[in-house]
């Protein structure tokens, strides 16, 4: 059903008769200051056409929501099933146009964003229901309902032999969207987590502060983290650039390298293929095969090399680019200092895109972060912490 746009209106949950939480209603409560149904509608409300809030009892309590409310059509408690016809019913009265009826319970304030749309993909018909899982098993009160089953519905609730939502789901096609764990700092609950008791109104209260928290922060930046090793001669600047490659490629992360040369140099052997070509004259050639491709640019004059923004922009996407060398580029450096390097005047303090230096021997009053020459660890935490600040 996501081949084009497929209305859908979205009912909210709200007849639980709460006796663990000694009565009231659930949703209205707050946690991290905002009532729980807010984090509900919010959830559903750029996905649906309409929605309308499912409740008994006086529906002045929700007033200040701005949404219609809808009583159980069928007499007595008959489960969150006479909830979804209410809803359904809502629906074809008020949205003659909609297909479907998304249900989400108001007590369930952690539910993902996307889920109405992950339903419209999973529904292969418009008489298809659908229902949330997770790693916890189903969650019938979260699905997409077809209001052509309205009816049908409805003479299953009337005769009564039993109200079970699955009884009535099974009887017709139905599939289901798995929903994977929510992580919120050091909290991993289930994703349909609903409070029912005091202690889970508490625990509620902590995973919202922190998600609200998170919502907050800033944006990571955009694109990849550049950051240049640099240093005189033999200072160790391949070595530590390989080695923070390897560090950072083993936290799962693509790392893509930048090395400037201050000579000529040859990629490929004299009598090749492509060495033939780049001698006939082509001004480029690029060497394909299964395993790598190497694309080799001429330049007539030294003063056509391009800037390293450019180089930049010519690679693969990654999450990592390394430079060596580039000691002018303005880009976040680790100065590299060895005894045996061929030089000992520091680019730091007077170049001041450096941010750490690594070095062999003791290094006082930097100004910046120092690390021993062999921490990569340390200097590969401290790049990436520093890109998240």
């Amino acid at each position: 059903m996501s081949a084009g746009p497929t209305p859908v209106v979205g009912c909210i949950l709200a007849g639980g008769q709460s006796s663990r939480m000694g009565g009231g209603d659930k949703g209205l409560k707050a946690v991290a200051g905002r009532p729980m149904i807010e984090r509900v509608i919010e959830r559903m409300r750029d996905a649906c056409a309409s929605l309308v809030l499912n409740a008994n009892g006086d529906p002045a309590r929700f007033t200040a929501l701005g949404l219609p409310v809808v009583a159980d059509s069928v007499e007595g408690f008959a489960g969150p099933l006479a909830g979804v016809l209410a809803g359904l019913d809502w629906a074809a009265a008020n949205h003659p146009d909609a297909v479907f009826v998304a249900t989400a319970a108001a007590d369930t304030p952690f539910f993902p964003a996307g889920l109405v749309e992950a339903f419209l993909d999973a529904a292969k018909t418009p008489l298809t229901i659908v229902l949330a899982a997770s790693d916890d098993g189903r969650h019938p009160v979260f699905g997409l309902w077809p209001v052509a089953l309205r009816d049908d519905l409805r003479d299953f609730l009337e005769k009564g032999e039993t109200r079970k939502v699955l009884a009535w789901v099974g009887r017709h096609d139905n599939a289901e969207v798995h929903v994977p764990p929510l992580r919120a700092g050091d909290f991993v609950i289930d994703p349909f987590f609903n409070v029912n008791t005091p202690e889970e109104l508490a625990e509620a209260e902590a995973i919202a502060a922190v998600l609200d928290a998170e919502a907050r922060a800033p944006a990571p930046p955009s694109g990849p983290l550049v950051v240049g090793v640099a240093g005189w001669k033999k200072s160790g600047k391949t070595t530590l650039a390989s080695r923070l490659v390897a560090n950072f490629v083993a936290r799962g992360l693509k790392v893509a390298t930048v090395k400037h040369a201050h000579h000529s140099f040859e990629v490929d052997r004299e009598g090749t293929d492509s060495w033939r070509h780049r001698e006939a004259g082509a001004s480029e050639v690029a060497l394909v095969s299964a395993a790598r491709v190497a694309i080799m640019s001429e330049l007539a004059r030294p003063e056509d090399e391009p800037p390293l923004a450019e180089i930049l922009k010519r690679l693969q996407p990654a999450d990592v680019v390394v430079v060596e060398g580039y000691k002018g580029e303005p880009i976040p450096k680790v100065e590299v200092r060895r005894l045996d390097a061929h030089r000992h005047d520091p680019l730091h303090p007077g170049d001041p895109t450096v941010v750490a230096i690594a070095a062999d021997h003791p290094v006082e009053g930097a100004g910046v972060p120092v690390f021993p020459l062999d921490d990569v660890a340390g200097i590969a935490d401290f790049l990436l912490q520093r890109r998240t600040r």
